[in-house]
Parts: C-alpha cells; structure tokens; sequence
C-alpha cells in the first residue's frame, strides 16, 4: 500500500504514531538514566514494568482464544526478539553513556538498521531492492554524515 494511498488513513498511521511516541519516551528515559547504576539494573524495572503492562494489555483486548495455546503458537519468534530487545535496551543506554548524543545516537542506529534490513528483507524475504529504495538508502547516508558533522 502506498502511504499516500486512501486506505493509509488513521488505523494505518495510528501504530507508528504509537512507535514515534514510545521512541520519544524510551529515548528520553534511557538518556536520563543514572550512570552510576549498573546498566542492567534498571532494565530489569523496565521489563518487569513492559511484562506487567503487557499483560493488563493483553486481558482488557482478549479475543477468548488462550494466553497458552497462542504462546505455544507462537514459537521460538518471542524468545529471540526478547534478546534482541534486552541488546537494543542495553546498546542505547551503553551508548549514552559512552557520550553519544540523542539525537546522534538513534538516527546513526536507526540508518544502519535500515540498511541492514533492505538486505535481510531482499535475502530472506524477497523483497524488491528498487532504484528508489537504493536512493532512499543514499539519502540516508547522506544525512548521516550531515548529522555527524554536527
């Protein structure tokens, strides 16, 4: 679907909205975190906060079908993207310890992983690598330098 298209109306922007938002509070809270803590101190907060959270979620939407099965359903998907998200947790907060910028440290990020993803999405999931996503890329990296330069 094209993003200008009539059927990208609320409920087709309304989860990125709910992403922007979410970044902004993630990103803000991270950078704000003490330094002298250890790293993985506050995150266990954070994902006992996120478990509790996600499961009051989950009651107040239930659709009937089981907590267990749906679980079970699921696979090993949750488990790997819990790691990945425990290093996407750890990687911003070590980075803004390390004195990287907000601003700096999520777009450089945020590019990188763009770009890593057109490829995992060509090779794995066959996804068209066009001449304007290759520009889009470009441009990416352009901005990069430009933010990097300050």
């Amino acid at each position: 679907m094209s993003l200008a298209s009539p059927q990208a109306g609320l409920w087709f922007w309304l989860p990125i909205a709910l992403v922007v938002a979410g970044n902004i509070a993630y990103h803000v809270g991270l950078k704000g975190m003490p330094s002298g803590i250890h790293p993985l101190s506050p995150l266990v907060v954070l994902f006992a906060t996120s478990a509790v959270a996600t499961l009051v979620f989950r009651l107040a939407t239930d659709r009937g079908a089981s907590l267990r099965e749906e679980i079970a359903l699921a696979g090993w998907r949750p488990y790997v993207v819990g790691i990945a998200i425990v290093a996407i947790e750890l990687g911003f907060l070590l980075a803004y310890r390390a004195g990287w910028k907000i601003s700096t440290a999520v777009v450089t990020a945020n590019i990188l992983v763009a770009i890593a993803l057109l490829a995992v999405g060509a090779l794995a999931f066959r996804e068209p690598v066009t001449l304007s996503r290759l520009a889009g890329i470009v441009t990416c990296l352009a901005g990069l330098w430009l933010v990097a330069r300050g």
